[in-house]
């Protein structure tokens, strides 16, 4: 589907609850005056935000940031700094029913704003300085179009992480934003702005019938509602038509015009006559296309089609002002047009070539988002929701078998860091290989990464516990074909990754130690990766020993234990399971598991004493990790010891 044709579904094709947002951010500094006399200091004054909260309808009922003590009938407006703690408008003082008054202590500008509606959807603003800031509908399309990403997602990863948002954040860039959802509400949804050019964020208005800021956003809910889309749909629409601007765009001058070629899509495959000639094919929202013809480094056509179907030609010497950078290492390259000249049309600006793959999306974000190409040049591509619950805006980790820090991102990816280094990165989504019909997983392990980058960390105490933060790039991260035991898929290509993300690191508390002291049942488990063995036994208070037997008469024994150095095996279960006529399989199960079948060699189960009771004795049980999408690991525990398992 062209991006033109998801824009158009957005807008026009999704049904929903009507929900409009309100109108602009108002901030306004409070100032304090003297006594007269004039040895007394003034008091100081308070730096806030403030100003008028308004959907375009009555606001009956609100709901409160999480964490927040509202004041009864008091508008909570929640405020992030590009550093600090973030603030909430319940904190003092009443006001009018309909505005809020936020203090910005401890924080730094710019700010972001958000409202919270009984619907669950988001009001949001954004202010430059202490003073006015509007919260309201018009102010949320502000900040989609300005930051060209849903507004609630990018309050949500507001920090000083998020540096290309800040960056953007100027008066100046905010008026380019206003301009530009003035145009669309106009033009395009014929919506009058009876405000006129007044600022949504810091113009003062009233939220009463016959205030023109107000009735601007009456109409645009009027025209929601018959529409049959939300305020969040509109948001979503206009972000996605801004986002492919702000990633990349070129002037095109045609006929005295002038006009913005933004990339909403970009290939670069070779032609089926000539597999030496890459065809570079990029596509606006409208559908115009550009098309670069390259062998090599040389250039050998340029096509400029318009969406109207009007085409404009050159070959080889006759284009001229393009300059070619050096090919990365993804083979991705810069394209730099000064006046370039195709046909009749002329170019200025500059593109990106694209690694040779399919036509994948521009995205609608900056952050947490990645692009992998299989080797058929399908591919997978998205936007991923953070699983943060701070509400920075970025991956969290988790302690995964010490030292070992693991994230999901969505059910797409999953990565493994120890320190510096990124230690592996898994493909979870299999391919089928066409040659053999058998799924096919896509890893890269240790110096096999190259092209994944680990930021400098940033410790953050914003929200209580110690919390790491650093970025996570990666760029033409090449992931080598495995079968399903991990070893190499013959005649499969590696996969492609590209992505960013914010993570987010808590390292747990060592978990109360159990010496074993006394145990009669004790295994020895040397991990791999580490010189301390790890002991494990039956925890002190719980013991918990059982075992089963099922009715095909597979026997299953366990051990729930502890270990006693906090080495990340906190609770294992030693889990011994022995098919009818079949050798022992071992698992041991923790954050992650290792596990050994096929007749475990090194573990013995003894035959049933008179009580019932089994003895399972460990002698060099070697027990292999099993990674992300079953794929066997490089770690390693090697067991050694007993337990007495209970009758089934």
């Amino acid at each position: 589907m062209r991006a033109v044709d998801v824009l158009s579904h957005l807008i026009r094709g999704r049904r929903g609850a009507v929900l409009a947002c309100a109108c602009a951010v108002l901030v306004s500094a409070c100032g304090g005056g003297t006594t007269g006399d004039t040895d007394e200091q003034p008091p100081a004054v308070r730096a806030e935000l403030a100003g008028v909260v308004s959907p375009g309808f009555d606001l009956d009922a609100q709901i409160p940031e999480p964490g927040s003590s509202p004041i009864t009938g008091r508008i909570v407006v929640s405020v992030k700094g590009s550093r600090g703690i973030i603030r909430t408008s319940d904190s003092f003082g009443a006001g009018p029913a309909d505005e809020h008054r936020t203090s910005l202590a401890e924080l730094d500008a710019p700010y972001m704003l958000r409202f919270s509606l009984v619907d669950g959807s988001f009001l949001v603003s954004v202010a430059t300085e202490p003073g006015r800031a509007n919260v309201t509908a018009l102010t949320t399309l502000l900040v989609a179009q300005l930051l060209g990403t849903d507004p609630g997602s990018a309050f949500d990863s507001y920090s000083a992480s998020a540096t290309a948002n800040i960056a953007r954040i100027t008066d100046a860039r905010i008026a380019e934003a206003q301009t530009a959802v003035t145009a669309y509400l106009r033009n395009v949804l014929g919506v009058p702005v009876q405000s006129g050019s007044a600022s949504f964020t810091q113009a003062v208005f009233v939220a009463q019938p016959g205030d023109l800021m107000y009735d601007t956003m009456v109409a645009l809910n009027a025209k929601l509602a018959t529409d049959g889309i939300t305020l969040t749909d509109l948001s979503q629409a206009i972000a996605a038509q801004a986002r492919l601007c702000l990633t990349e765009s070129i002037t095109i001058s045609l006929g005295g015009s002038t006009s913005r070629f933004c990339t909403a899509s970009k290939s670069g495959l070779p032609e089926t006559v000539d597999p030496s000639v890459m065809a570079y094919v990029f596509t606006d929202p409208a559908g115009a296309t550009l098309t670069l013809r390259l062998r090599g480094n040389d250039l050998l056509t340029e096509r400029y089609v318009t969406a109207e179907g009007v085409a404009y030609d050159c070959s080889a010497a006759g284009c001229t002002g393009l300059v070619l950078g050096t090919p990365a290492g993804d083979l991705s390259r810069s394209a730099t047009f000064t006046n370039a000249r195709i046909g009749a049309a002329v170019l200025n600006g500059g593109l990106t070539l694209p690694a040779p793959g399919p036509a994948i999306p521009v995205l609608p974000c900056d952050n947490n988002r990645y692009a992998l190409v299989y080797p058929d040049f399908s591919f997978a591509a998205e936007c991923v929701d953070a699983n943060d619950p701070f509400g920075i805006g970025g991956m969290f980790g988790a302690d995964d078998g010490l030292p070992r820090i693991s994230f999901s991102i969505g059910g797409a990816l999953h990565v493994y860091l120890e320190g510096e280094s990124v230690l592996s990165i898994t493909a979870l989504q299999p391919f089928t290989d066409p040659g053999t019909g058998q799924p096919v997983f896509f890893k890269c392990v240790g110096a096999e990464c190259a092209g994944a980058v680990l930021g400098d960390p940033e410790l953050n105490y914003d929200y209580g516990p110690e919390l790491t933060l650093r970025s996570l790039t990666l760029a033409g991260v090449q992931l080598r074909a495995l079968n399903t035991d991990g070893t190499p898929a013959a005649g499969v290509d590696p996969a492609t990754l590209q992505g960013s993300f914010t993570t987010i690191q808590y390292i747990q508390p060592s978990p109360a130690l159990n010496d074993c002291v006394g145990a009669t049942d004790l295994v020895d488990g040397q991990l791999s990766f580490r010189a301390d063995p790890v002991r494990i036994c039956p925890d002190a208070v719980s013991g918990i020993k059982n075992a089963f037997v099922a009715p095909d008469g597979e026997l299953t024994l366990n051990v729930v234990g502890s270990t006693p150095d906090g080495s990340g095996l906190p609770s294992p279960t030693l889990r011994v399971v022995v098919p009818a006529g079949g050798g022992p399989q071992v698992t041991l199960i923790e954050a992650q598991q290792y596990t050994c079948t096929s007749g475990c060699t090194g573990t013995t189960v003894g035959a049933p004493n008179g009580a019932g009771e089994r003895l399972v004795t460990f002698s060099g049980a070697v027990l292999r990790e099993i990674e992300p999408a079953g794929l066997p690991g490089i770690r390693t525990i090697t067991l050694n010891g007993s337990f007495v398992a209970p009758p089934p």
